[in-house]
């Protein structure tokens, strides 16, 4: 019996015509506000509040300038007794290095309380103390880590919840340095939030989000090769072990969140290494799908995360990330014509349906032509050598092939798709696509009736009058 699906991340969609409230003071539902935050906002705040500009000695300290500063603002039992036991073994830098381990035990002691009123203090310093102890922090970072999960374990307010994940982002960042070369333990703690486990649907989406910031420093030139690549493996390995589970679709929705949140920029921007993300999921792909797979795990949260990707950018933004996955693309092909194709092209034809389907192709505007070059001469690689097909696999072999194939060419320029006529009518004309044709025009026809009759409707009669002498005579 099928697993029952656990929901899907939504993000609200925001009015672009609607008028902002000048209400200082207005109730709002806790839906409204979730929707409103994003557990990447506080990296991108100027957050130096404790420390003026010239006061950058080697005796400064973040968390005494912030414990001064939470002491008149604070006055909550639980922060007070805090205050009261760290304030004489915090008053310098080198007093807070002396005494780390005891400050991070009374820190722990304190945070674990789960008092509303004392956290957002608490946690401010706890990344402040991070950023005065920079690596030696380190040996304290799986504590703080899992002191911050088991807040975002339980349900809370939505203030609670923005004070842990601005925490968390900013622990990410201080760290970084550190957690960048190797991302699997890290991910192995969070994946337990990014849906893994049962926790609600923001709480996953913002726990993907702190993992994108971490994602992106990976892709970076100096670490893509060694740290990005087996991050991304070990990430496939866990998704496809999850399979059938009952958190799969929350599970798979959180890791798409994390990698698309990674590629984007500001803006309707792609970010710099957003290319090398995308292109870093294309390639691992496993060989287990790149055939008539009924459930291609990886290559759906390759296409979701591609989907995201578009919906964001425009036709000038994505134009760099859309050339570098035909680049690779084209790579794959280029490998897959030293041996039998049979049906390992299927997910570049995926990839390729996504990019011209999604928002009707228009973020394609400046790669159309290259891309239905590319479509053409993987679809005349299809089914080469390949054994008969199985009467179970013609469905999968419809939606992953023909049915994609008149999504490409039904959003397709006429500019760009007639010089490639000739050859697409010759590659659905021909085994083994050959007993599609017909199916095919079936379903053009109903998506554009205008386009069928200028393209394929004289190759359509053409079909049907070679197809009659084969069929079965009626006997009246």
């Amino acid at each position: 019996m099928p697993s029952k699906s656990s929901g899907r991340i939504e993000k609200v969609r925001k009015n672009k015509y609607s008028t902002p409230h000048q209400k200082n003071h207005r109730w709002e539902s806790f839906s409204t506000k979730i929707a409103k935050f994003n557990s990447l906002q506080p990296l991108r705040k100027v957050r130096r509040h404790d420390l003026d500009t010239e006061d950058v000695s080697a005796t400064t300290s973040y968390f005494q300038n912030g414990l001064q500063k939470w002491g008149e603002l604070n006055i909550s039992k639980v922060f007070c007794s805090f205050r009261t036991k760290v304030y004489p073994i915090s008053e310098s830098l080198p007093q807070i290095l002396h005494f780390e381990d005891k400050i991070m035990q009374l820190l722990a002691e304190h945070i674990s309380l789960h008092d509303k009123d004392a956290l957002e203090p608490l946690l401010d310093l706890l990344t402040a103390f991070a950023h005065d102890l920079g690596v030696r922090f380190e040996k304290h970072y799986a504590q703080s880590l899992s002191l911050l999960l088991a807040i975002a374990g339980k349900p809370q307010d939505v203030e609670v919840i923005e004070w842990v994940f601005g925490s968390l982002a900013f622990l990410f960042k201080y760290l970084s340095k550190l957690l960048v070369p190797d991302l699997r333990p890290t991910f192995d703690v969070m994946a337990a939030l990014m849906g893994k486990a049962r926790h609600p649907q923001h709480i996953a989406r913002f726990a993907a989000e702190s993992m994108s910031f971490l994602v992106r420093k990976a892709a970076a030139p100096s670490h893509r090769e060694v740290a990005l690549a087996s991050f991304i493996q070990h990430v496939r390995s866990d998704i496809r072990a999850m399979a059938g589970d009952r958190q799969f679709s929350l599970y798979r929705d959180g890791l798409m969140t994390m990698f698309a949140e990674a590629i984007k920029g500001t803006d309707r921007t792609i970010h710099s290494v957003g290319g090398t993300i995308i292109t870093a999921l294309i390639d691992a792909i496993p060989d287990e799908e790149s055939g008539l797979d009924r459930e291609p795990v990886w290559v759906d949260l390759v296409c979701g995360v591609l989907t995201s990707t578009i919906h964001h950018a425009d036709s000038d933004t994505f134009t760099d990330t859309a050339n570098a996955i035909l680049d690779t693309i084209q790579t794959r092909k280029q490998q897959l014509q030293e041996t039998p194709a049979q049906w390992r092209t299927l997910p570049l034809i995926k990839i390729l349906a996504v990019m011209a389907g999604v928002r009707k192709g228009t973020r394609m505007r400046n790669c159309w032509d290259r891309l239905m070059a590319e479509f053409i001469s993987i679809l005349g690689m299809t089914g080469k050598s390949a054994q008969e097909i199985r009467p179970d696999q013609k469905d999968i072999l419809w939606t992953a092939v023909v049915s994609k194939a008149a999504t490409i060419l039904h959003h397709a320029p006429m500019d760009a798709l007639i010089p490639h006529m000739a050859l697409f009518t010759q590659s659905l004309t021909r085994e083994p696509l050959m007993p599609w044709f017909i199916p095919f025009c079936a379903h053009f026809c109903d998506l554009d009736s205008s386009r069928f009759g200028s393209l394929f409707r004289t190759d359509f009669q053409r079909q049907v009058l070679l197809d009659l002498p084969r069929a079965p005579s009626r006997r009246y």
